[in-house]
C-alpha cells in the first residue's frame, strides 16, 4: 500500500473550491480520510488527473430531476479523462463502494441537475461521476459523429447542423446527456421511423464494473454493445459513443389538431404513422378544466425548398373528428429547440423543482383503450399539473435493441403511454401520486404492458423485474456477473438488488 498522500493530491482536490479533497478510504470506519495523518490502514486512493471530493455543495449530487428520494454519496469524481473513471472503479471494486454516474445535465453551468426520475442515478454512500468534464465532440462526418458520453444532444445536434446534419431521434427536453439517455433508451417524436436514440449508435467506448476499457459494437464485443445500451448503467459506464446521423432538412412545417373523440385521436394516430408522411408526431391527451379531456396531434413535417410538405396526403389520413390547429414554419434548429420556451416558464413559475412522479409505459395497441379508461377515468388535472399524458404510437420494427422490452400485441403496433406529472411544488399528496403510479403500472402490465426505465414505479421487486425482462433476464443476470461482479454499479435502478 502506498503511504505517501502527497501536496498534489490534496490542493487537486481544493484548487477548484469544489469541497474536500479526498486522500483514502478507510474500510475499518466505511468513512473517507481527507487529512494528512497517519496512514495505517487507509487505502490512498490512485493517482488522477480531476478530483475525488467531499463537494461543499453536494445538492446537485443529492437529488435528481424527479426530487423524490436524497440519496448522500460520499464523494463527487470530477474526472480529468477515462482513465480517472477506470481507476475509481476499480478503487470502489476493491473496497465495495458503489458508483454511478450523474448526468448533470442541462442548459448550462447555472443549471445542472440529474435527470433521472426516481433516484435511479443517485448513490447513497458511494462515488458519484460528473461526466460533464467529458463533453467533447471529438469529430463529425458524413452519418456519423465521435462524442464523449457528457455532450448533450442539443450541443451535439446544433455542430452537427453545421454539416447540414441531424440526428435521428431528438428529446423533447434537449439538454440530456448523450450517455445518460443511451443508457435507458431515448425517445423523440421521430421514434416511429428511426427507434430510439439507442437503436442508432455504431459503437461505444465503456468502462465496466471491473474497471476495463472496452470498446464494443454490433461487430465486437456485442454482448456487451447490447446490455450496456438501455441496459440503465448495470453493465459499464458509456464514456464515448459513435452515433449515427442523417441529412437535415432546412425547414420543419408545425401541425396541430385536435379531438375531443378519444377513439378518432387513437385511429388517426395509427393512421397518420402508417402512412409515413409526417417525420415527427407526438400525441397527448391534456384534461379539460370542467373535467374530461382534450386529445392533440402534433406533428412535424421537414422539408427543403423548393419541396413543399405534402398536406394534402396528411390530410388523406385523417377522420372528420380532427379540428385542424395552428400551423407554422420554422428554420430547423428552432424546431429542435422549441420546447425550450415552456421548459423556462416552469422554471419561472416554480414548478421545476416540484416532485414529479412520472410513470411511462409501452401498451399493445389493442389494449391501449382499456388502459386508458382506467388511467384516464382517474387522473385529475390537480395530478398532472401542466403536464400532459403523452400517447403515442410506436412501430417494434424501428426498435433493434434487445434491452427494448416490447409489450404484447398481435400486431407491430403499440402506444407509448406517458404520465408527465408536474403537479404544484405544494401539492400534498405525493406518496398517494406514487401509489395511483403503481395501480397503473400493474394494470398495464396484467394488459401484457413494458415500462420505460425513466420513470416511478414504487415497489419494483426482483420478481417485478424478472417479469420485466422475461427470456432476457437470465442472460442480463449472467451479464451483470461478468461485467460487474462486485455489483457496485448504478444500484439506484435496483434492478439486481
Amino acid at each position: 500500500m502506498h503511504t505517501d498522500l502527497t501536496r498534489r493530491k490534496i490542493l487537486s482536490g481544493l484548487a477548484v473550491g469544489a469541497g474536500t479533497a479526498v486522500l483514502g478510504w478507510d474500510p475499518q470506519a466505511r468513512a473517507w480520510a481527507t487529512a494528512p495523518g497517519p496512514t495505517a490502514g487507509i487505502r490512498q486512493i490512485p493517482a488522477l488527473d480531476g478530483t475525488l471530493v467531499l463537494p461543499a455543495d453536494p445538492s446537485a449530487f443529492t437529488e435528481d430531476f424527479g426530487h423524490l428520494f436524497t440519496r448522500q454519496p460520499r464523494a463527487v469524481l470530477t474526472p480529468g479523462s477515462v482513465n480517472d473513471i477506470q481507476k475509481v472503479v476499480r478503487y470502489a471494486r476493491n473496497n465495495a463502494i458503489p458508483v454511478a454516474v450523474n448526468g448533470q445535465s442541462g442548459t448550462g453551468a447555472d443549471d445542472r441537475e440529474s435527470h433521472s426520475h426516481y433516484g435511479q442515478a443517485l448513490v447513497e454512500g458511494g462515488i458519484a461521476i460528473d461526466p460533464k468534464p467529458l463533453g467533447t465532440i471529438h469529430s463529425i462526418t458524413a452519418g456519423i459523429a465521435d462524442v464523449d458520453a457528457g455532450v448533450t444532444w442539443s450541443a451535439l445536434a446544433l455542430r452537427a447542423l453545421e454539416s447540414g446534419q441531424t440526428l435521428p431521434v431528438y428529446n423533447d427536453f434537449a439538454h440530456l446527456s448523450i450517455g445518460g439517455t443511451l443508457s435507458v433508451g431515448g425517445l423523440g417524436g421521430t421514434s416511429q421511423r428511426h427507434g430510439s436514440q439507442a437503436d442508432n449508435v455504431e459503437w461505444l467506448q465503456v468502462v465496466t464494473g471491473t474497471g476495463d476499457k472496452v470498446t464494443c459494437s454490433r461487430t465486437s464485443n456485442r454482448a456487451l454493445f447490447e446490455a450496456v445500451l438501455i441496459g440503465g448503467g448495470q453493465y459499464a459506464i458509456i464514456v464515448r459513443a459513435g452515433v449515427k446521423l442523417i441529412p437535415a432538412h432546412t425547414t420543419a412545417r408545425s401541425l396541430e389538431f385536435t379531438y375531443t373523440d378519444r377513439a378518432a385521436f387513437l385511429r388517426d394516430s395509427m393512421a397518420v404513422m402508417r402512412s409515413g408522411v409526417v417525420h415527427d408526431q407526438n400525441g397527448y391527451a391534456e384534461p379539460k378544466p370542467g373535467g374530461g379531456w382534450t386529445y392533440r396531434l402534433a406533428l412535424g413535417m421537414f422539408y427543403s425548398a423548393p419541396a413543399q410538405p405534402d398536406v394534402a396526403a396528411l390530410q388523406a389520413v385523417l377522420s372528420p373528428q380532427a379540428t385542424a390547429g395552428p400551423t407554422a414554419d420554422l428554420p430547423f434548429q428552432n424546431w429542435l429547440l422549441r420546447f425550450d420556451p415552456n421548459w423556462a416558464a416552469l422554471k419561472a413559475a416554480g414548478f421545476w423543482g416540484s416532485k414529479k412522479p412520472w410513470l411511462m409505459m409501452f401498451v399493445g395497441a389493442e389494449q391501449t383503450p382499456a388502459y386508458l379508461d382506467t388511467v384516464l377515468g382517474e387522473l385529475t388535472a390537480t395530478q398532472m399539473g401542466p403536464g400532459p399524458v403523452r400517447i403515442s404510437p410506436m412501430d417494434t420494427r424501428s426498435l433493434t435493441r434487445p434491452n427494448f422490452m416490447l409489450p404484447q400485441s398481435n400486431t407491430n403496433e403499440f402506444f407509448e403511454v406517458s404520465l408527465i406529472r408536474i403537479p404544484a411544488p405544494n401539492h400534498p399528496d405525493t406518496p398517494g401520486l406514487l401509489a395511483q403510479n403503481r395501480r397503473f403500472y400493474d394494470r398495464a402490465v396484467s394488459l401484457g404492458a413494458k415500462r420505460y426505465l425513466v420513470g416511478a414505479v414504487p415497489s419494483m421487486t426482483r420478481a417485478d423485474w424478472r417479469a420485466h425482462y422475461g427470456m432476457r433476464w437470465i442472460a442480463l443476470s449472467a451479464l451483470k456477473r461478468w461485467y460487474d461482479p462486485a455489483g457496485i454499479l448504478t444500484p439506484g435502478q435496483g434492478i439486481f438488488t
